[in-house]
C-alpha cells in the first residue's frame, strides 16, 4: 500500500519523433502512440490492488494543467471507468499543489499577454468548451467512486478539478482559493457550477470577488472536504478510505452515485455552465485588464487595472 505522496517522477511509453514519421503503415500507430506519451507524461498511474491511483506530476510548475496533460487525465478516468478490476480512483498531485490552474503560458497566448497577438478564438464548441470542464462530466458520469487527496495548493481552475471528485481528503497542508478574478479573469475550472452549490451564493462570490485564501481547516467547515489529516498520512488514510469502499457493493454505489448526481448535478447544468464559462472566456480574454493581469503575474508585481 501506498503510505506517502507518491515521489515525482515520470510514466508513459516512450516514442520517438522518428517513429511517428515511419513508413506509412505503421505512422498512425506510431502517431497515435506518441500523442498517448505526451498525454502521460505529466501524470502518474499506480494500482494499489482494486484502487487506482492518478497523480498530477508536474511538481516543478505546481501541477499547472496543459491541454495534454487533462486530456490524459480523463482518458484514464474513461479507462478506470470501464475496468471492472477497478473498484475506487483517487486523484492527487505531487509536490506541494495538488494544481494551481491551467499554464500560465497559455493564458499569456490567449489573451496576448506576451506582447504577440492573441491566439484565435475557436469555433463555438457543441458540448463541451474546455478540458477543465469536461472534468466535471466526465467524472460525474464515472459511476465509481473518485476520492481526491487534496495535498497542497489547490487554486484557479485547479481549486475546480479539486471539488470534481465524489468525496475530498485534504492534508493539513492544504490550501483553496478563487484566484481568476484578481488576474482579471472570470472564474473557470466548473467553479461557476460546483462552488456556489457547496458554499452557498454569498460565500462563492466573496470568494470569487476577494481572492482569499482559505486553508484546510475551514475547508473543512464549508464543506468543500470531508476530513482534514495530518500532511504526511494523506495517502495512507485515503488509501484506507477508498479500500473500505472498495469493499462494499459496486452496483448499489453506482446507483446511489448516479441517483446524487442527477438530482444535484443534472448533466444539462453541467453543459449550461460550461459553455457559459467558455463564451465569457471569449470576452474576457480579450480584455486590457486580462492582459494586464497575466502580465502581472507573469512579472511578479500588482496589476493596475482599468477596467476595459
Amino acid at each position: 500500500m501506498l503510505s506517502s505522496p507518491p515521489r515525482a517522477g515520470r510514466t508513459g511509453c516512450r516514442v520517438s519523433r522518428a517513429a511517428v514519421a515511419a513508413a506509412p503503415g505503421r505512422r498512425d500507430v506510431a502517431l497515435d502512440e506518441w500523442k498517448r506519451h505526451m498525454e502521460l507524461e505529466d501524470l502518474l498511474f499506480e494500482r494499489d490492488g482494486d484502487v487506482a491511483v492518478i497523480t498530477l506530476n508536474r511538481p516543478d510548475r505546481m501541477n499547472a494543467m496543459s491541454g495534454a496533460m487533462t486530456t490524459g487525465m480523463l482518458n484514464l478516468v474513461r479507462e478506470m471507468r470501464d475496468d471492472d478490476s477497478v473498484k475506487v480512483i483517487v486523484l492527487t498531485g505531487a509536490g506541494r499543489a495538488f494544481c494551481t490552474g491551467a499554464d500560465v503560458g497559455g493564458l499569456a497566448a490567449r489573451t496576448g499577454a506576451d506582447g504577440a497577438p492573441p491566439t484565435p478564438a475557436p469555433a463555438p464548441p457543441v458540448r463541451l468548451p474546455h478540458p477543465e470542464d469536461g472534468a466535471q462530466i466526465v467524472f460525474a458520469q464515472c459511476d465509481k467512486p473518485i476520492i481526491g487527496a487534496i495535498n497542497g495548493f489547490a487554486v484557479g481552475a485547479g481549486f475546480g478539478l479539486a471539488l470534481t471528485p465524489d468525496i475530498r481528503i485534504a492534508s493539513s497542508a492544504a490550501k483553496f482559493a478563487v484566484v481568476q478574478t484578481k488576474r482579471g479573469r472570470r472564474p473557470d475550472g466548473g467553479l461557476n457550477y460546483r462552488l456556489p452549490r457547496i458554499v452557498g451564493v454569498q460565500k462563492a462570490l466573496e470568494m470569487m470577488w476577494t481572492g482569499d485564501m482559505i486553508d484546510a481547516e475551514e475547508a473543512l467547515r464549508l464543506g468543500l472536504v470531508l476530513r482534514v489529516v495530518p500532511h504526511e498520512d494523506l495517502m495512507k488514510e485515503t488509501l484506507a478510505f477508498a479500500h473500505k469502499i472498495a469493499a462494499g457493493p459496486s452496483i448499489a454505489q453506482a446507483l446511489a452515485k448516479r441517483m446524487v448526481y442527477k438530482t444535484m448535478f443534472p448533466e444539462a447544468d453541467h453543459i449550461a455552465a460550461a459553455e457559459m464559462e467558455y463564451y465569457t472566456g471569449l470576452v474576457i480574454d480579450r480584455t486590457e485588464d486580462a492582459k494586464e493581469g497575466v502580465r502581472a503575474f507573469m512579472e511578479k508585481r500588482e496589476p493596475v487595472f482599468k477596467g476595459r
